[in-house]
């Protein structure tokens, strides 16, 4: 950075940001004029601050994000609203900003400045922004975020703002331009969400370790799909079933060496999938027919494909709902209606095989 010559002539500035956001080409030893500047403290401290220069080319502008070696020239003011600065070490950025309400997604573009040397002031731009300070009267308050920063004295300064020697890289700029973004930059208020509607289900929850109210609803496995879940073994999941059969508690080889078996069936398959049961088997005793939502059961390759409850979930909660009629997301109705439908054609076809046979 080199100080302002104080005999500078004006410039004839060259429509060049259009050609720059085309070729994405940042050509070192391009002029620019300063047309606006913003400094945002980022903690309260102030030790990091971001620094936006308005760049002009006579017919467009283009915002720039100065490094923290630069900043001490902000400060001193040998960079101003006015000046002509010729850009020596800059490169262009692109990022996507947050969408305001009912709007899509804008690609924004931004410079970031290494090294820019001011050649010159433009008298008059400068005369028109500080008539424009007086005649606005902004508030202290207001000013920090929308006029350029004062001078301060320089031990004031030195104890704000970073050092030569404070590093702050690529990835740094980037994230304090997030921040800068949105206290420079605030997204338009949005319109009051509508009221919440009762009947407007919650995202499913897939693990019952997350399932805090139980109005919330479970991602829910059919029971034809339980082959193809993630892993063949031991994936959590959860089934809303109808119960087909269930034995009486049994000996197994497994802790606690007790299981109770059922074979539960769901409209998406034909087949009654096994499930057994080694968590308080003696308390697992659902009624055969009835509706029943299993939570965090895990999958066993088994028989092609089985269930099995094992007594390490112990101390989770409650993990199984007979007729769970009292969640609303649940459809008991529907499973209840289709098993009595199928147990109706059951009923007919062993009608007709009992009268065939008489005959």
């Amino acid at each position: 950075m080199e100080p302002s010559s104080p005999d500078a002539a004006s410039f004839t500035l060259r429509p060049i940001i259009q050609d720059l956001v085309r070729t994405r080409f940042a050509v070192p030893g391009s002029i620019f004029l300063v047309e606006d500047i913003q400094t945002i403290a980022l903690t309260e401290s102030r030790r990091w601050q971001v620094i936006r220069l308005l760049l002009g080319d006579g017919e467009l502008c283009i915002q720039a994000l100065l490094a923290d070696a630069m900043h001490r020239f902000v400060h001193t003011r040998d960079i101003t609203v006015g000046s002509y600065v010729c850009v020596q070490d800059f490169q262009l950025r692109q990022r996507t900003t947050a969408p305001d309400a009912g709007e899509p997604q804008q690609q924004m573009v931004y410079l970031v400045v290494h090294d820019v040397k001011t050649l010159g002031c433009n008298d008059e731009v400068r005369r028109m922004h500080d008539e424009q300070q007086l005649a606005d009267e902004p508030s202290p308050a207001a000013s920090g975020a929308s006029t350029p920063m004062k001078p301060e004295p320089p031990s004031a300064a030195a104890g704000q703002v970073p050092g030569d020697g404070d590093d702050f890289e690529d990835d740094d700029m980037e994230g304090a331009f997030d921040e800068f973004e949105a206290l420079a930059f605030p997204a338009k208020t949005p319109p009051p969400p509508p009221a919440a509607q009762p009947s407007k289900p919650s995202l499913p929850v897939a693990l019952p370790r997350d399932w805090h109210d139980v109005q919330t609803p479970l991602k829910l496995t059919t029971l034809r799909g339980i082959p193809n879940l993630p892993y063949r073994q031991n994936w959590s999941c959860n089934v809303l079933a109808i119960v087909a059969s269930l034995s009486a508690v049994e000996s197994c080889h497994l802790p606690p060496y007790r299981q109770r078996t059922a074979r539960i069936t769901d409209p998406s398959t034909a087949k009654q999938v096994h499930l057994a049961v080694f968590l308080d088997p003696d308390e697992f005793t659902p009624r055969v027919g009835s509706a029943v939502l299993l939570t965090g059961v895990k999958n066993h390759r088994f028989d092609g494909g089985s269930l099995k409850k094992y007594a390490s979930d112990r101390g989770r909660g409650r993990w199984w709902f007979q007729d769970p009629w009292e969640l609303a997301w649940c459809d008991v109705r529907g499973i209840k209606d289709w098993w009595a439908e199928m147990e109706a054609y059951f009923a007919s076809q062993l009608s007709e095989e009992v009268v065939g046979g008489d005959v």
